[in-house]
């Protein structure tokens, strides 16, 4: 099957988004699938290309918001009819969505759009937009909800129950991994004898790091030797530089930028524990659908915190994988934090659950298979 993968969110870039498509087109082609994929420019996009055995087409004006949709409104067209494509699976629907609305009957090819939660929520109270995004789902082969909440939260925006189906997200418990961490590494970090709470993700206000710094007096008072390592970057990163700051606490508050892939590895595994207290912004239809993050620490051993709001829960066994907060609650996220950092033994037990939960159930293998299944 000649299947094009149409995503604005695309490796080397780093994100929810890039994660899912990157795991569907490598799974897809390894099941011999002739995949192609629309996909932005990045620094580095060559050498990432030229390793996969799938053919990615780059699109400009990456960092340019919506206009984005204009090389992609002109190049996809092409790609369909050249290759004869008769699949598109959007990962947005935003820009593959629309563009496979408009020319899905007359070049004849279905789509499929993939659904994470933000990207319709905002539109709730946008009557044109809700409106265009309803003709665009009811049109689509089918909807692929990443989990009941987000399934929950599409049938309250109008979408047809039937068609919609849940593929949760997983991650690679062969790449994420329980490993030693060398002690130059460490000595790197200037992490010696320090007790390590680790957050990764962009940097945006949803992401509840905020709220972690705040909680970190508290967690300071009782463990004195604490850094809380944040990587990522984004738009909130001043904000929070700010807050360490004016909390006097910026010496254990240390922001580490985007990371190698091998380094990641090195910084989850040497955590004590890992956290991101999402929550849902209402006014901005700004929610949190899932958090592969969780999925990644937890299949290196590690237990992990995360907010209670949106689809948390579904990544997140509270007391069996790790612990949900409430996530606008600074003195239960220290208090989520303090307990794990006080009982090793049960900090390990949280780690190892999710390991294996990991390994039987939330896996891309596993994903992809089901996926494969509906197309």
């Amino acid at each position: 099957m000649k299947i094009l993968i149409v995503s604005v969110d695309f490796p080397p870039h780093t994100d929810g988004v890039s994660t899912v498509s990157h795991e569907l087109a490598t799974r897809l082609a390894d099941a011999g699938e002739e995949v192609i994929v629309i996909g932005p420019t990045a620094k580095g996009a060559g050498e990432y290309d030229s390793r996969q055995k799938f053919r990615v087409v780059r699109t400009p004006l990456y960092d340019l918001s919506y206009l984005r949709f204009i090389p992609i409104f002109f190049l996809m067209p092409f790609i369909i009819m050249r290759h004869r494509i008769k699949k598109v699976i959007a990962m947005n629907i935003a820009y593959g969505g629309i563009i496979s609305y408009l020319f899905s009957k007359w070049l004849g090819f279905s789509y499929i759009l993939w659904a994470y939660g933000y990207e319709f929520a905002k539109f709730q109270d946008n009557s044109l937009m809700r409106k265009l995004y309803l003709k665009i789902y009811e049109k689509s082969e089918f909807v692929c909800a990443i989990t009941n909440f987000v399934k929950e939260r599409l049938e309250s925006f109008g979408v047809n129950p039937e068609k919609i189906i849940i593929i949760n997200p997983g991650t690679d418990p062969a790449r994420y991994r329980p490993v030693q961490v060398s002690e130059d590494f460490r000595r790197r970090y200037n992490l010696d004898g320090k007790r390590v709470i680790l957050s990764v993700g962009r940097l945006i206000e949803r992401k509840g790091f905020d709220m972690t710094i705040m909680a970190m007096r508290d967690v300071l008072k009782q463990f004195p030797e604490a850094v809380y390592l944040i990587v990522g970057n984004g738009p909130f990163r001043g904000r929070l530089e700010s807050l360490a700051d004016e909390f006097g606490i910026n010496g254990s508050v240390r922001f580490v930028g985007r990371v190698a892939d091998e380094e990641l590895l090195n910084l989850y595994n040497l955590c004590d524990l890992f956290i991101m207290p999402s929550r849902t912004l209402d006014n901005k239809g700004d929610i949190e659908g899932f958090g592969i993050v969780y999925l990644e620490a937890n299949a290196c051993g590690k237990p992990v915190i995360g907010g209670r709001d949106g689809g948390m829960n579904e990544a997140i066994e509270d007391g069996k994988t790790g612990l949900l907060v409430n996530s606008s609650d600074t003195k239960e996220i220290a208090n989520a934090i303090i307990n794990l950092l006080s009982d090793r033994n049960y900090a390990q037990a949280l780690g190892e659950n999710g390991r294996r939960r990991i390994i039987e159930e939330l896996n891309w293998d596993r994903a992809v298979k089901k996926f494969r299944q509906y197309i």
